[in-house]
Formats: structure tokens, C-alpha cells, sequence
């Protein structure tokens, strides 16, 4: 190990980083730093790796390259101050201030130097039962206890630097993930406005095709009108003229005449339309999930109660769930007694579905009844056969085959709709007078040798 300290600048150049003396045996890294060969040693001993102390690079293998130069500087160095020191202490030697004796000592206890006569003082002073040592030992003692400093103050920055590296990629990660996020929402309010504004084309267009139709029609009437008003008018002449007549002959030869005129009421609708516009604008869409006590037993759910479909394998039943003994079906777990709502279920490519609501009393009965109905259901069957079922089957025509469907409930307006939702075009729609509470139906069919093993879904969507 390095020993004694420089007094000169240019030694304080060629002192060791670990030890902070001069060096003794320097070595030089593949770094280019160097160091005490038994430093460094040490240090990698300790530390169970090689590195630079100074530096941080790390090496494969504990390369030591002997610095000559450095040597043969730093042994000079230490000889001038080897010389130095000898000529200090003889000038500047520190003396006892009672005893006029060198101070050779160091009282442990009192923590100051002291002479050989202070151990021995009548005083009641005396430092002979202290611990005390020679000064060199106490030098080596106390350079011993700094090195343990440094060493403990050097791994303590190197934590440090740890931490503010760590802190430091956190914050970079931060900053990716906040501006990752800013881009999502950002194509996400990008993809919400094209949306809205196909939909706003969407009904315009809708929109103004009606007009067109109704306003055919409307002329059409009009024309078929003021024919009648002409009709009108010259019966008007006919009969004013038999009344000038003056031959009642002639006035009681003429048949019986009734004036027929048609009334003709011309109502303009925009159902579709009206009903497109407050599903966007005003109405809160029901947040439905499916009641698993209303399930027939062959039916599975998922786990958010979300989707229905038939199992693939039939199992025996032993019990039946509440009041569904025979329709494979499910309810919804909430009831309406009020208000308008609205749903939609994904139906996908499914060859047979039924939607609708049904009476509380058909979780009791569990069945279709034509003697008292209380169900109100559309669905397909057979791949394109559309249905819509209440006390009297109807066959329905539907253009386009529905991915998704809208089912809007108007309660008091005594109003049941289903829509395709890809474009909001009518389906089919019931009017009747409800009462009691209705429950959302859900029946995903027989899975027709897997063609229709796909379940129903209930698409949870938001207020626009």
C-alpha cells in the first residue's frame, strides 16, 4: 500500500484514487487510469468483479500494465518528502506547553497529544490510565478509519448514481407511454368523427330520399284532388241546373244522386329517421346483462353474463332454471316498467336468432302462449327466413342480412323496434299497449349441426 503524504503540488498529481497517497508500484487499466497494483487488487477482491474505480468500464480479464514512468516520478516524489518531513519535524517539531517535552504521545481518551511526563502528573490530570499510543500508530489508525470513509462515501455515490439513472429511464418511460397514449386518443377521436359524420351522410341521405317519395306521393294525391274538386264542381252545375228546372217531369225522372267524396289524409313519416335521431341524440342505451336463474340449462353463458350460446354437447337436466322449461332462451337481468331504451346484440353470422322482450309472467310459464301472449319477438331461422312472433306468426321481408341488431323500446308510446344497426334501416316494428314489467329475450338457437354455434352477444355501447 501507498504510505506518507506530499507536500508538494505536483505529488498531489501522483497520488493514488483509492488510497489517496502517493503511488507505490503504480499499474495501468485498459482504461487508462491508474492505481496502486495492491489498491486495485484489493478493490477487485472485494468487489468480486474488474472495473474501474474511477470510470466504471468494466473487464473481462484483470489486465495490469506495470506504468514505469510513473514509478520511477512517484518514488522521487516520495524521497523529497521523506527528507522534507524529517527537516519540519526538526524545526517545527511540537513541544510540550507545561513540560517542554516532545509530544510523542496520543491520548485516546482526550483526544490531543501529549508527552511521555503528562502520563505520570500529580495534578489529578494524569493520562496514565487513558489509553494512549504513539503518534505514527494513531496516524495509521485514524488514515485507516478515512479510507473506510472513502470507501463507504464511494459506494454510497455509486448508489446514488444508480438511483438517478433509474429515475431517470422512468422518466423517459413516462414520457413514451404519455406520448404513445396521446397518438391512440388521437386516432381514436379521429375514428369517432369519421364516424359521426358517415352517420350524419348516412341520414341526410335517408332523409332526403323520404322527402322525395313522400312529396311523389303528395303530388300524386293533390293531382287526384283537384280532379275530384272538378268532379265536384260540375256535379255542383248538374244539380243546380235540375234545380232551375221547371218540368218537375223532368226533375223526378232523374235517378238518385249522392255526392261521394273521397277523403284522402296524407301523413308524413319519418320513423326511421325520428327514431335514428334520438338514439343518437337523447337516448340512454340500456346497459343490459344476461340472468343466469332465467337460462335454460342447456344454454352458457359467459363469464361477464354478456353472451349466450347453445353447448355443444347436450347434458342431462335434472332441474330446470326459473320457469324456462322448454324455450332455449334467456332473459335479461333487468326489467322495464317505464321510459324508452335501447340495446343491440351482435348476431354475426348466425342462421337462427330470436330477440324481443316477453311479460314477468314468462318466467313463471317459461313458454309462447298464444291464449295469453306476452312476448313480442323477431328472430330468423333457416338462414334467411325472418320472423316476427306474437299471438300471430308474421313472415318478414328484410333486404339485407343484419350483422348487428337495435332493439328500441318506447314503453308509453307502446313501440318495439328492431333495427340493423349498420345503417339504422327498420327491420320490423310492434305496436301494442305494455304493462307490467318487460324483460329483454335472448335465444341463440339450435346450433344446426354447428352452422349456428356462434353465440349472442350484447354489444355494450356508449352515450355519443
Amino acid at each position: 500500500m501507498a504510505s506518507g503524504s506530499s507536500s508538494l503540488s505536483l505529488g498531489d498529481e501522483l497520488n493514488c484514487p483509492i488510497c489517496l497517497d502517493i503511488f507505490v508500484d503504480p499499474v495501468m487499466l485498459e482504461c487508462g487510469h491508474d492505481f496502486c497494483r495492491q489498491c486495485i487488487l484489493q478493490c477487485w477482491e472485494k468487489e468480486k468483479k474488474a472495473f474501474c474505480p474511477e470510470c466504471g468500464e468494466v473487464f473481462r480479464e484483470k489486465n495490469l500494465k506495470a506504468n514505469r514512468a510513473l514509478g520511477v516520478l512517484s518514488n522521487k516524489i516520495r524521497s523529497l518528502n521523506i527528507k522534507q518531513t524529517v527537516e519540519t519535524s526538526k524545526v517545527f517539531n511540537p513541544f510540550c506547553d507545561e513540560h517542554q517535552e516532545e509530544l510523542k504521545l496520543f491520548c485516546e481518551t482526550d483526544k490531543k497529544l501529549i508527552c511521555v511526563m503528562c502520563l505520570d502528573r500529580r495534578d489529578g490530570r494524569s493520562h496514565k490510565s487513558h489509553n494512549f499510543m504513539l503518534i505514527n500508530e494513531a496516524v495509521e489508525i485514524y488514515k485507516e478509519k478515512m479510507r473506510a470513509n472513502l470507501q463507504a462515501l464511494n459506494q454510497k455515490k455509486t448508489s446514488i448514481q444508480n438511483v438517478l439513472l433509474k429515475q431517470q429511464q422512468s422518466i423517459s418511460e413516462i414520457q413514451e407511454q404519455s406520448n404513445i397514449l396521446q397518438k391512440h386518443i388521437s386516432s381514436e377521436f379521429t375514428k369517432l368523427r369519421t364516424v359521426l359524420e358517415e352517420k350524419e351522410r348516412a341520414l341526410a341521405k335517408e332523409l332526403g330520399d323520404q322527402e322525395e317519395d313522400i312529396l311523389k306521393k303528395m303530388e300524386s294525391n293533390l293531382r287526384d284532388i283537384q280532379e275530384h274538386l272538378n268532379e265536384t264542381d260540375e256535379k255542383l252545375s248538374s244539380v243546380q241546373s235540375q234545380l232551375n228546372q221547371q218540368d218537375a217531369f223532368s226533375l223526378l225522372k232523374e235517378p238518385d244522386f249522392r255526392l261521394k267524396i273521397a277523403a284522402l289524409f296524407c301523413t308524413l313519416k319519418f320513423g326511421a329517421i325520428s327514431m335514428t335521431s334520438e338514439r343518437s341524440m337523447r337516448l340512454s342505451p340500456a346497459a343490459l346483462t344476461l340472468d343466469p336463474s332465467t337460462a335454460h340449462p342447456q344454454l352458457v353463458l359467459s363469464e361477464d353474463r354478456t353472451s349466450v350460446k347453445l353447448m355443444e354437447k347436450a347434458r342431462a337436466v335434472t332441474e330446470p332454471a326459473e320457469g324456462i322449461d322448454r324455450e332455449l332462451s334467456v332473459l335479461g337481468s333487468v326489467g322495464f316498467t317505464s321510459g324508452r331504451h335501447y340495446w343491440e346484440v351482435n348476431v354475426g353470422n348466425k342462421t337462427a336468432w330470436d330477440l324481443g322482450i316477453v311479460k314477468d309472467t314468462f318466467r313463471k310459464r317459461g313458454s309462447r302462449s298464444a291464449q295469453d301472449a306476452g312476448y313480442w319477438i323477431f328472430g330468423m331461422k333457416n338462414g334467411s327466413e325472418y320472423w316476427a312472433s306474437t299471438a300471430n306468426p308474421t313472415r318478414v321481408s328484410i333486404n339485407a342480412k343484419p350483422k348487428k341488431v337495435g332493439v328500441y323500446l318506447d314503453y308509453e308510446g307502446g313501440q318495439l323496434s328492431f333495427y340493423n344497426a349498420a345503417n339504422m334501416a327498420t327491420l320490423f316494428t310492434f305496436t301494442d299497449s305494455f304493462s307490467g314489467k318487460m324483460y329483454p329475450y335472448f335465444s341463440p338457437g339450435s346450433n344446426d349441426d354447428r352452422k349456428n354455434s356462434d353465440p349472442l352477444t350484447i354489444n355494450q355501447i356508449r352515450n355519443l
